[in-house]
């Protein structure tokens, strides 16, 4: 009975993991089952054994397309010095090896579109994701910063902040046909973001991906 519970739970994060990929490269409404069932080397019949709907497997695939990308960074910006870590990780997020896959990248310049749209269920999951992710970044951010005003800023605000910002300046790169203005954008963008929120000086070169 046990492996034929491990064997269900492997099939069913195969399914998982070949939506994540398919949804980041395709979209939510550009995939459907057949496309991930095939993705994932299985038959179309078998899906309903694993989700109730579509909306389940998409809500499934959004938190974890999103841990992912988190982790990924996170542990690829343990390399650099602990001063170094905020920014490593926007060289990383604004990086033309990100814009160039988005199938293996973050799900927010790709997918939050699609996920306005849909169901309760998936704009939950992805909320939850969301809010980790943010929690996760917000880490690497002093503890609270003085705005105007006096009024202060926690790290999660700061977090919030540029996350709009870098996944707003990653899905902007990958919509233009101009590969020099696209290049541009992701330039000073990058740039800009290690000033403000990393206090960096600006450098061309970027962390080993």
């Amino acid at each position: 009975m046990r492996r034929t519970k491990q064997a269900k739970q492997q099939t069913h994060d195969r399914i998982v993991a070949a939506a994540t990929r398919r949804f980041r490269a395709g979209g939510i409404a550009g995939v459907g089952v057949a496309d991930v069932m095939g993705e994932a080397g299985l038959t179309h019949g078998g899906f309903y054994a694993h989700f109730a709907s579509k909306d389940a497997l998409v809500a499934e695939a959004c938190g974890t397309g999103l841990a992912q990308s988190r982790e990924r960074i996170i542990r690829k910006i343990q390399r650099e010095p602990a001063e170094r870590r905020l920014a490593a990780y926007i060289d990383l997020y604004l990086s033309a090896e990100h814009r160039d896959h988005p199938e293996a990248g973050c799900v927010m310049p790709t997918l939050s579109g699609e996920v306005a749209r849909s169901s309760s269920e998936v704009r939950a999951a992805f909320t939850q994701a969301y809010n980790d992710y943010r929690d996760a970044l917000a880490s690497l951010l002093p503890d609270a910063d003085a705005g105007e005003g006096g009024e202060t800023f926690e790290a999660s605000d700061e977090a919030m902040v540029l996350l709009a910002g870098l996944a707003g300046t990653m899905l902007l790169a990958r919509a233009v046909d101009d590969p020099a203005l696209s290049e541009r954008m992701l330039r000073v963008n990058r740039d800009y973001y290690k000033r403000a929120f990393a206090g960096q000086p600006t450098s061309d070169v970027q962390p080993q991906q």
